[in-house]
Order: C-alpha cells, then structure tokens, then sequence
C-alpha cells in the first residue's frame, strides 16, 4: 500500500490537532459544551463558540503576510483578531477563544489578561488595567506574547516585536501617542509621539517620581511601581515638560563651536562625501550627537570644548572613527579609560564609532553597562551596536499605522 501523498498527511494532522483543542475546550470549560462545534467542512478548519443569531468566535489557522498563525476572531468583521504563534499550548488558545466568546455572552469587557492578548498577568497587564480605568485607550500591550494583528480583520497586517523593545503598552491620548516600555537593561521609558511634529520625546521618569534627573535613559524596574508609572502617565502630555526629538538636521550648532574650525578628537576636518553623500562637519556632526543623547535621556551631557565636544560627570565618551569593526580588547581598553576618568568614582563608557562591532565586544560592553553607538556621519543618526544601546532608541512603531479599534 503506497504512502499518502504529503498534503494528505498535513491535513489528517491538522484534523487530529483541532480535535485536541475541541477536547482540551470541553475538559476546561464543560459549561459552553452546546456552544462548541468544530468545523472541517471549510478549507479554512475551525473551533468555534456559538453565540446567537449565527453570530460565533471561532479559532482558526489564518495565513498572515509571510507567515501562519493562530487566529481568535470576533464575529465583527471591522474587529482585530487576537494573534498567536503556532507554538503556543493548546491551552492557552482554548482558554482564549472561551474568553473571547464569554465577554460577548455576558455583554462584558474581554477579562484580563486575555482582552490584552496575553495569558498571564504581568507589569504590562496590570499598567493596561489601570490606565484602562483612567479611560486613556490602550491600543496594545506586549509580554508573554509579542505577536500582535495591526488593524481589522479583513485587512489585518502581522507585527512581531523586537526583543530590544522589551514589554511595552501602547495608549492613544487625545494629543499624543505614547509607548510605556519595561526593558531589560535599562527598566521603565515612556516614549511620545507628538503629531504635531512628527517626532519622538521622552518622558523625565525620574525627574517626575523623584525630583532628579537621571544621568542615563531608563528607571530600574525595582525602583518605580506599576502605579507609580501609571499616575505619572495620567497627568497628561502638558504635564511632562516634554523634550521632543526634531532630527539632527535641525538642530542648532552649539555655540563654543560658532566660527570654528576644528575637528573631533578622532574625527575627520573635512566634509568629503561617504558614499556620494556629504559627510557632515565635525560641527553639525557634534551637535546632532549631542541633541539625540539628551532627547534620549542622558541627563547629565553638556557641551564642552573643542578638546572634548561633549563632556558628562557620568559617562566617559569616546569618539571612535576607524574602518576596522570594534574588537574586545578595544572596548576593554576604552572601558579602563573610562574608569579613569572619574574624579572620586569610575564613569561608564559611551562610544560613538563610525564603525561596527563584535559580538564578544557588544557582550563585553553590556556586562560594563556602556553604550555603543554608530554614528551616520552624512545625518548624524545614532544607531545602537549592543543591546543597552538599542534599547536606548526610539520605538520603530510608526503611530499612523496603528489604528485599532478595541474589543
């Protein structure tokens, strides 16, 4: 007897796996077992809980831009279904299909942590939960599960975060957009879209829950609660005092370097172009630096001299420009500078290269809690080459393709 065919085999397996999710729905919620009904009539296989008037939530494999996935999906079609990836537990996609169907059987709100696409309580869930009963809309919350469906179901587009973005909520306010993210390296950020101008800020977390300004981007997840962050989210944009990032071909030269000319220890006299384009002057390459690691949140930078462009009582910053990618023993070496440097006690490195880096010296400069950037010398951007770094960064998240509409 000759072996089936491959699609055969996929599709008996596909079968059997949604009659083990049909079995794990009745075993964990035996209280809908009329409303369930498992549909292989349909090219599109499917789990789903009845509702009334042929209205159903159902559980589906639904192919998404490059990729399958997971799908529980409401009965309006205008509605964002709630995504998964392939792997998670049969389990977890039961209990969210059951907690789709119910809230719609009760006239509730979707429960948490499930109305947030997530199956376990955490930082994040607990921050949409609060911020939901201060009526600010929470348009998305990212932990367990970084998948997330962007816009409506019939034209739904497959977004999968980043690790550097860490676990974040995304909130709609009446004037801004706001991205609320807890990473790993460097703890809480409350970063602003301004439409308006078209740009980033970020929030002054600890000048707002403790009077001081940090010296470097972020509050340690042990020193702020969740409700700690949530009243400072609810004082609203005009109370921020708002830094907003305008890009560094903006901003203003500082004012030492006004008639100079001078080059960056380590950098370039000349504007010769890189790759056809204009490479920026040791001046406007300085001051765009400069602009982006205050509006990131280095509190403590200032400008300095023609010797040392941009100075810090924190941090030890190195000005890095060479064609061969950073190496161990060079961030090793630039890190003891760094301790150097301090009067009473070692500072920490910032490196800004217009090269790359290593892996073991990316490791390396994360384990010293240093940044590495790279510096675009024809627009000045800064671009983090370890994980500290780019967690520093600005979301990637471009807010006009956001609209959601809530379960």
């Amino acid at each position: 007897m000759p072996f089936p065919p491959g699609d055969m085999v996929a599709a008996l397996s596909r079968h059997l796996h949604f009659q083990s999710l049909e079995q794990a729905l009745l075993d964990r919620h035996p209280e809908v077992a009329e409303r369930v009904v498992f549909d292989d009539t349909n090219r599109l296989m499917h789990l789903k809980l009845t509702l009334s008037a042929g209205r159903s939530v159902a559980l589906a494999q639904v192919r998404m831009g490059y990729g399958t996935v997971w799908c529980v999906m409401p009965p309006e079609l205008d509605s964002e279904p709630s995504v998964w990836p392939l792997n998670t537990p049969g389990e977890v996609l039961v209990d969210a299909l059951h907690a789709a169907a119910s809230a719609r059987i009760t006239g509730e709100a979707v429960a948490s942590p499930w109305r947030w696409d997530e199956s376990e309580p955490s930082d994040m869930t607990e921050l949409a939960d609060l911020l939901d009963g201060r009526d600010l809309r929470v348009r998305r919350v990212v932990a367990g599960n970084r998948w997330s469906a962007i816009g409506p179901r019939h034209a739904a587009k497959l977004d999968i975060a980043g690790s550097d973005d860490g676990s974040f909520v995304e909130v709609e306010f009446p004037d801004a957009f706001v991205r609320v993210s807890l990473k790993s390296a460097i703890g809480w950020l409350v970063d602003v879209y301004v439409p308006e101008v078209e740009a980033w800020g970020r929030v002054d977390l600890a000048g707002h829950l403790w009077g001081t300004t940090s010296p470097a981007p972020g509050v340690p997840r042990t020193e702020a609660s969740v409700a700690e962050i949530a009243d400072v989210l609810g004082k609203g944009l005009k109370a921020w005092d708002l830094e907003v990032s305008v890009g560094p071909a903006e901003a203003a030269a500082p004012d030492w370097l006004e008639g100079l000319d001078v080059g960056l220890d380590g950098l370039d006299e000349d504007s010769s172009p890189v790759d056809g384009r204009r490479s920026l002057s040791p001046r406007e390459l300085t001051d765009a630096v400069f602009d982006q690691l205050t509006s990131y949140g280095f509190g403590d930078v200032e400008e300095g001299d023609a010797e040392t462009p941009i100075r810090s009582r924190t941090f030890h910053i190195e000005w890095h420009n060479r064609v061969k990618n950073l190496s161990t023993s060079e961030v090793q070496r630039l890190n003891g500078l760094a301790a150097a440097a301090g009067e009473y006690v070692p500072k920490r490195l910032i490196v800004l290269t217009t090269a790359g880096i290593s892996r073991p010296a990316a490791d390396f400069a994360d384990t010293a809690k240093a940044f590495v950037f790279f510096v675009d010398r024809t627009t000045g951007r800064l671009m983090g080459l370890n994980s500290r770094a780019r967690e520093a960064g600005w979301p990637d998240t471009d807010p006009a393709t956001q609209a959601q509409e809530p379960w």
